[in-house]
């Protein structure tokens, strides 16, 4: 039995020479032979290397929003409205947001926000761009795990009281105010005089958006609200992360009660939480990952048909060959082997190939590009694997063809 496997073994490891060595015989039949494996391989491990730093990019960010939160809006994503439903939608009133806090005993802390309006935001001759200014309470914190990395964060007193104060993100502490101390500064906001009591520690993007460029305000301490955003939403924390649902239903209750829903009306606003965000984005990348199926399909069918024609050629020049090895003993489960690993060696070859260069693009991407990428060990392993078993698919044809040649008729062939 031993030497029987060995005597396999070394069959194979001849096997996979004698496809080597025709590759380097015939390079340039060879490499058009196998361009289409090359491609779809290459095709499968740089789309699943930036799809896997999308989807660990989109992980930290959802994270980065804070642990167990619950999140109320008019409306949410993957929901299809039209304007008209869009315009219908209304977000929360101070009385909805008091009858949560009485009525909810799921929920922990929720932190009320409003967009607000920022004709200008300015001290001195510096100037912020693009930065989201929000109304909202000290819950905020709480709710969305962040810490101040100097001063201090909003306080009851601040929102009771409309003091005219603001926490800003990092990247408008060095916007304004450069290398200086940000602390007790004062800042303009749609021409009102702001101090700065508090700078945010650094919380990066969400879907684009720079977190950094946040500020922060006690909820009601302006008087005007931005006219594409006039309504206030909510975020929540749950008393323990595995009451979720149970706070998300204790909400949906409470609002439809205030609004007045009939028992078959929708809701007219939408409860999610950071599942639900995972979860579209997990859809939409689950379509890149069949585009890319269908996309390297193509590719592996083309070069699949290459290896057939090629090992069919190899098949009609070594007929003799064949006649021979069969005339010293060889049975047609060898000649099988033989050509079968021929095959896989071929499009392993192709595999090889098609992961390097693969695997080159996605670290291109990742330096040169706004797109991470990763490279997945899982993902490197079955695009081999499939560049191999494409060979063992189309050289089963050509390797049966050579396994049924009767020997005699081999070694007439000239």
């Amino acid at each position: 039995m031993l030497a029987r496997r060995r005597s396999t073994l070394s069959a194979m490891w001849e096997a996979i020479g004698m496809g080597l060595a025709a590759i380097r015989a015939y390079k340039l039949r060879a490499g058009l032979t196998i361009l289409g494996v090359v491609m779809g391989i290459m095709t499968v491990t740089g789309m699943s290397s930036i799809v896997a730093g999308l989807n660990q990019s989109m992980a930290t960010q959802i994270q980065n929003l804070g642990s167990a939160v619950v999140f109320v809006r008019p409306w949410g994503p993957g929901e299809n409205l039209t304007n008209e439903e869009r315009r219908r939608r209304r977000g929360l009133s101070e009385n909805e947001i008091k009858a949560i806090l009485e009525h909810c005993p799921s929920v922990r802390e929720l932190s009320p926000m409003e967009v607000l309006v920022y004709d200008t935001i300015k001290t001195g001759n510096a100037r912020v761009q693009a930065a989201s200014l929000l109304g909202t309470t000290e819950a905020f914190a709480t709710v969305h795990d962040t810490y101040v990395e100097k001063g201090r964060f909003l306080t009851t007193m601040d929102v009771n009281r409309g003091t005219r104060v603001a926490v800003i993100g990092h990247d408008v502490a060095e916007s304004l105010y450069g290398p200086r101390d940000p602390i007790d500064k004062e800042m303009m906001i749609d021409g009102l005089r702001f101090t700065v009591i508090g700078v945010l520690e650094r919380r990066g993007k969400f879907l684009g958006m720079n977190r950094d460029n946040d500020i922060l305000v006690p909820l009601g301490s302006t008087g005007k609200r931005n006219p594409f955003f006039n309504f206030m939403v909510a975020d929540l924390k749950p008393v323990s992360p595995d009451r979720m649902d149970e706070a998300a239903d204790e909400v949906r209750s409470v609002l439809r009660r205030q609004r007045k829903l009939k028992f078959l009306q929708p809701d007219n606003f939408m409860i999610f939480t950071q599942d639900t965000l995972t979860n579209l984005y997990n859809q939409i990348t689950g379509g890149i990952y069949m585009v890319m199926i269908a996309i390297s399909s193509i590719g592996l069918v083309v070069g699949g048909v290459g290896v057939m024609n090629i090992m069919l050629v190899s098949v009609t020049e070594r007929t003799r060959e064949i006649g021979v090895r069969k005339a010293l003993g060889a049975t047609r489960r060898d000649i099988l082997a033989q050509f079968l690993t021929e095959a896989m060696t071929l499009t392993g070859v192709g595999g090889v190939l098609g992961i390097v260069i693969g695997g080159g693009v996605a670290m291109l991407v990742n330096a040169f590009s706004p797109f991470p990428a990763v490279m997945q060990p899982t993902w490197v392993a079955i695009a081999f694997l499939v560049a191999v078993f494409t060979g063992l698919t189309f050289g089963l044809w050509p390797a049966a063809k050579a396994a049924r040649l009767d020997p005699i008729e081999a070694l007439r062939y000239e």
